[in-house]
């Protein structure tokens, strides 16, 4: 899965061109993104970059050579796309902070993507409550920020490492839109 982004200036409002000449198309800088979140819950989507710096103001964040609107950011990287999206983006980031502070697990690319069906325990980060599956303390000692945990199976065919190598740590992202499982909601 690969998306290919346009790059434009906030400030212009135009696209970046290699050649700074915008009657040129072949000279439009893109950027492609491979595996990442933002394919997976927004798939044949068009996107493009933005970019921002200290001199940058607010209402150049509603520039758009297209009429596309802000989505998510990524440090000086600003996301743009069809205001269609964004009811996808609010399920996703509810809270519009959220938009900024985690836009980068949305654009972060993944060396591999996998489509698998697993068995996931929600836990209460707070009480350790997971649905009776396993005790509440057990349950709480497992959650916290990048406490993730995969099976030992899922791990292999992330990494391509064959069962018994040594393991390292590995980043890795989880998604399921409305209609996967069981559960409508999404995560």
């Amino acid at each position: 899965m690969t998306l290919e982004l346009k790059h434009f200036d906030t400030r212009l409002n135009q696209w970046v061109h290699s050649d700074n000449d915008s009657s040129n198309s072949e000279s439009l800088i893109k950027e492609k993104l491979q595996n990442t979140l933002l394919e997976f819950f927004l798939s044949e989507q068009d996107f493009s970059f933005g970019a921002k710096d200290q001199w940058g103001k607010v209402e150049e964040l509603y520039n758009h050579p297209e009429g596309d609107v802000l989505l998510l950011s990524s440090k000086s990287r600003l996301l743009y796309g069809s205001p269609e999206n964004l009811p996808v983006i609010e399920k996703l980031c509810p809270d519009r902070k959220d938009r900024g502070a985690y836009g980068s697990i949305f654009l972060g690319e993944c060396r591999h993507a996998i489509n698998e069906k697993l068995n996931i325990l929600v836990v209460d980060d707070a009480t350790g409550e997971n649905g009776g599956i396993i005790k509440p303390e057990q349950a709480f000692k497992l959650v916290g920020d990048c406490y993730g945990q995969i099976s030992p199976e899922l791990y292999s065919s992330l990494t391509e490492k064959k069962p018994g190598e040594e393991y390292r740590v590995v980043q890795h992202r989880f998604g399921w839109r409305e209609g996967d499982g069981q559960d409508s909601t999404f995560r």
